[in-house]
């Protein structure tokens, strides 16, 4: 694959939009709208996900491709317009990764935090909130100085990340739904802080969510062509 800037923008979008989910089969439609510099840029998604950790992406805006991985990152991006195919490896594109599966599997306790090395150096309750504080001495994480979770009634409603000195990233939870398997916050906002004078807002829209009420034309299945071009820069070697 040419770094051209349509297949440049291709890649970008992999990293931007991927990011979530744990038992049965989830469907939904997001829309992800990236203010940075007084641009907008704007994805929409359809997403399917099993209990196997097998997730599909269909990315319709601005550019049609398919993304398909599992719990162990083992990813392909297909571009059918072209007919070629990214590979990736790498844990960043796991499914475990996706905020849905933090819902499913109840990871939201911590946003599995302590399965990465974190632990909780304080515990407050400030009127109906509970404030969680976790801390970790990994080097992987030396930026971090800090990261609370804000929850009211059990779930989260906020994130703040910390540097040594200021915040660097927030989140924001809300617009909850109550489905009979689990609860999800369908409008999730977030907050980077790129330097004292600059900022990137992100906010991600879940909609039509399903669950296990699917026809056999659904692509939770879907198989990437095998007549597909295995194109740079992530070919396997």
């Amino acid at each position: 694959m040419s770094l051209s800037s349509k297949n440049s923008l291709f890649l970008v979008l992999i990293i931007l939009s991927f990011p979530s989910f744990a038992q049965k089969k989830i469907s939904a439609n997001v829309e992800i709208k990236q203010v940075k510099n007084n641009k907008v840029i704007v994805v929409e998604k359809d997403i399917f996900y099993q209990s196997n950790g097998n997730f599909v992406v269909h990315f319709t805006k601005p550019q049609e491709y398919y993304l398909v991985t599992n719990s162990l990152g083992e990813a392909k991006a297909y571009l059918p317009q072209t007919n070629e195919v990214v590979i990736m490896n790498d844990q960043f594109f796991s499914s475990q990764n996706e905020l849905l599966y933090s819902f499913l599997s109840n990871e939201y306790k911590d946003f599995g935090l302590e399965k990465l090395g974190f632990t909780m150096q304080s515990q407050k309750k400030e009127g109906a909130k509970i404030i969680k504080t976790y801390v970790t001495g990994k080097k992987t994480f030396k930026d971090l100085s800090k990261i609370e979770i804000v929850y009211e009634k059990n779930l989260p409603i906020y994130t703040a990340y910390y540097n040594k000195k200021d915040i660097t990233r927030k989140v924001y939870y809300s617009k909850y739904m109550h489905l009979s398997q689990f609860t999800f916050p369908t409008q999730i906002t977030e907050i980077s802080y790129d330097s004292p004078t600059d900022s990137t807002v992100k906010r991600e829209v879940y909609s039509n969510i399903k669950v296990d009420q699917f026809t056999r034309n659904s692509l939770f299945d879907y198989k990437i062509p095998s007549s597909a071009k295995l194109v740079s820069p992530f070919i396997k070697k």
